[in-house]
């Protein structure tokens, strides 16, 4: 047998192995991977009157308080539009941004103002009962107190930016001020005509949650203390927690509070979130 003939057949079971192995070794292919889908775009607070700077990272807080996204309209009103006043003693004040959809008859809420009907020519309106044609970037504004409630006043300045056929938008901010509150606890249901607005306030150790009758009594290490809630409840809060409260600001006005602890030290802190009040009928 020669060399050749012999490195021939040594060569066969050589390459059937290397090829066994090498299928052995072969990564099978795996099933694609699903595609992320791309997470929403936050809409830009910054840019939506009334929103306070210190709320701007909370969780969906437009949808808390009911609004659209309202970053992308121009000339919209600020706070800085809304007169100027000092609170009242005894008296609280909310404010921040609203929208509204107005239908033809409708009364946009706590003002003399009623849209009457939509051409071609505009919006009309009856404004302090005169008649005021609108179009799109015109004004919509009011001062003055509340109908059919004592001790309420509410200022608003909106600016119309869609008119459909037998209906308007209009956005802006608007002031809700609540005299001679007397905060009660109670396990209000919300109903009826309510309104929300953004809320900040800060408390010394030792005083009240505007509105509530819950206090702050100082630190330790498991956060700042909350009083007022029910016995046998956790009281602590560290920045980001959440704080509920629940009960009438004085005697026609329930409201709840969907706050959280913005920040604490030993001698106060700073609370915020979101205020929804049940306003009374017109």
């Amino acid at each position: 047998m020669n060399d050749y003939s012999f490195n021939q057949r040594l060569a066969l079971p050589l390459l059937l192995m290397i090829a066994l192995l090498l299928g052995a070794c072969s990564t099978p292919q795996l099933p694609e991977m699903p595609q992320i889908p791309e997470l929403p775009s936050m809409p830009d607070l910054s840019q939506l009157p009334g929103i306070p700077e210190s709320l701007r990272d909370l969780p969906d807080l437009l949808g808390q308080l009911g609004l659209p996204d309202l970053s992308a309209i121009p000339n919209l009103p600020q706070l800085e539009d809304l007169p100027g006043m000092q609170t009242p003693p005894g008296a609280i004040v909310y404010n921040g941004p609203t929208e509204r959809s107005i239908g033809i008859g409708d009364r946009l809420p706590g003002t003399d103002i009623v849209l009457t009907s939509v051409s071609a020519a505009g919006a009309e309106f009856q404004i302090a009962g005169m008649r005021s044609v609108r179009a799109i970037g015109d004004s919509l504004d009011f001062d003055g107190p509340w109908p059919s409630a004592s001790g309420l006043d509410y200022n608003l300045r909106m600016r119309i930016y869609y008119v459909g056929d037998n209906y308007v938008r209009a956005a802006g901010v608007h002031r809700f001020v609540v005299h001679n509150i007397q905060p009660v606890e109670s396990n209000i249901t919300l109903g009826g005509n309510t309104i929300k607005f953004p809320f900040t306030v800060s408390v010394n150790n030792g005083g009240t949650i505007a509105g509530t009758t819950l206090g702050y009594v100082g630190q330790d290490d498991r956060g700042g203390q909350i009083t007022g809630i029910p016995a046998g409840d956790y009281p602590y809060r560290k920045i980001g927690d959440s704080i509920q409260w629940k009960g009438q600001i004085r005697g026609d006005i329930p409201a709840e509070y969907n706050i959280r602890m913005l920040y604490y030290d030993a001698n106060g802190a700073r609370v915020g979130g979101v205020v929804t009040l049940v306003i009374p009928s017109q």
